[in-house]
């Protein structure tokens, strides 16, 4: 760049750019946009950021428009009254955050006047600026220049069904592409584009949704989805279940939960889960549901839905209760009484034991088997049962099972140690032979168990008793 030798008193700074990407007067272009997309491109080898002016329209049609330099015109001072401040009652008062201003009066622009209603002639184009031009190593910061592709849009959109966020997305993008100045875009830009596709999801969810499950119960064999969907157009109900929840239901069905107690923030509906209990003692959800009220009309097409979805009632629904009464579940100082023993880990063992007591004492709940629920998880986050052995398969049970239901397998285990003994093993050919004794047969209680072996990649876990 270099001063304007022909006015040096102006102190002009003309950008040294190549001839072929400066405007001249008298370029014609096929319309606005396309004059647009090149002046952009003489801006950021120039080293400033563009910014759209005024415009002229006659008969709905566009006969003129300013391209101009970010820094043109002043910034206008906010007028302030200290006594607005103290009396708001008089007008609202409202703090301004405070924000340097880049605007210092440029005057560079160019001109375009329409030529035949379509095309769009440079009439005037100044280039001379009253400010320093951007260093090239900063030019990724200029707002003109900042813009994500099309293929970095695919990326923070596939990175969020991901559940990772725009700024670690774009932290991969900038590993990849080589630097900060290599991606086009700051991190700022990536929030903006997840506000706005999220934004926009936001007015077709449920019509999204809709057509996920659709394409999943086409293309998977025993799935289950159904829909309705009320007079205005919003989604009502909605069902689903897949193959594996069937068979766990097959499996474990006899007895499920059936709970109406979780509401969205969003969307103000109803999510209603079906769970059962494996052999193990762990939560399975079989089914699945939204509604938008709890009516009785939604519970019959819900119920019904389930129904005709995997062809067995189940023996007995358990459905949700009130634990603890409307009167408790609104009392703050309860919840957080409740609260402060029971999700910390800074209290000990004796300690948490003497508050839950006085709490249960001073709301009359020492009876009451949610709050002894809530105890057991208490004790199994914070303390650890004493070993009955040293078996690994101990060790594994702790790791997954509360301590009530670890308490259950210990004893089943020690039942099991006790009652069966093995008298003597013999390894053979493809397999090894135990012969096992049990106490606590009513007939003959030797009994042989075959390992059948596998190569030299171990040991199968098919069992045969003889």
């Amino acid at each position: 760049m270099y001063y304007d030798q022909q006015n040096p008193s102006s102190d002009l700074v003309i950008p040294q750019v190549n001839a072929s990407c400066k405007p001249e007067k008298g370029m014609v272009f096929e319309s606005v946009d396309h004059a647009y997309d090149f002046y952009c491109e003489y801006v950021k080898k120039a080293g400033f950021c563009v910014r759209k002016g005024g415009s002229y329209m006659n008969e709905g049609l566009l006969k003129s428009k300013y391209f101009t330099c970010s820094k043109e015109g002043h910034t206008t001072a906010n007028s302030y009254d200290s006594m607005a401040e103290k009396d708001r009652s008089s007008r609202p008062y409202y703090k301004r955050r405070k924000r340097p201003t880049i605007r210092c009066g440029c005057r560079a622009q160019i001109f375009l006047k329409s030529v035949d209603g379509l095309r769009f002639e440079i009439n005037d184009f100044f280039e001379g600026h009253n400010h320093e031009m951007v260093h090239a190593n900063d030019m990724h910061f200029v707002r003109s220049n900042r813009k994500l592709t099309h293929v970095q849009q695919d990326i923070i959109y596939e990175m969020s069904t991901l559940n990772l966020g725009p700024v670690k997305a774009f932290n991969i993008m900038r590993t990849k592409y080589g630097g900060f100045e290599e991606v086009g875009a700051k991190k700022n830009d990536c929030k903006n584009f997840k506000q706005s596709l999220t934004c926009y999801i936001g007015e077709y969810d449920a019509e999204m949704v809709v057509q996920r499950l659709s394409e999943k119960k086409n293309c998977c064999d025993g799935y289950s989805f159904e829909y309705t969907v009320n007079t205005k157009g919003e989604l009502d109900h909605l069902f689903w279940a897949d193959d594996i929840s069937k068979k766990n239901y097959l499996a474990f069905g006899d007895i499920i939960s059936f709970d109406a107690t979780f509401k969205t923030n969003k969307y103000n509906m109803v999510f209603v889960p079906f769970t059962a209990i494996d052999n193990h003692c762990r939560n399975l959800t079989v089914g699945a549901a939204l509604l938008s009220s709890e009516s009785i009309e939604s519970y019959s097409w819900l119920l019904k839905v389930f129904l005709d979805s995997f062809g067995i009632a189940a023996k007995v629904v358990v459905t949700d209760q009130d634990h603890v009464g409307v009167a408790l579940c609104n009392n703050e100082d309860f919840k957080r009484k409740i609260c402060d023993i029971v999700w910390t880990d800074a209290i000990s063992q004796s300690e948490f034991k003497t508050q839950w007591k006085l709490i249960m004492k001073e709301y009359d709940l020492e009876t009451n088997k949610w709050h002894n629920g809530r105890k057991n998880d208490h004790d199994t986050r914070y303390t650890h049962p004493y070993p009955a052995s040293s078996n690994s398969f101990e060790k594994e049970a702790e790791l997954m099972y509360t301590k009530a239901i670890f308490n259950d397998f210990q004893d089943e285990m020690f039942h099991i140690r006790s009652g069966v003994a093995c008298l003597k093993s013999t390894e053979e050919e493809d397999c090894v032979r135990f012969s096992v004794f049990d106490f606590n047969a009513y007939v003959l209680g030797c009994l042989e168990v075959l390992f059948k072996k596998e190569g030299e990649d171990g040991i199968d876990s098919t069992i045969s008793c003889q």
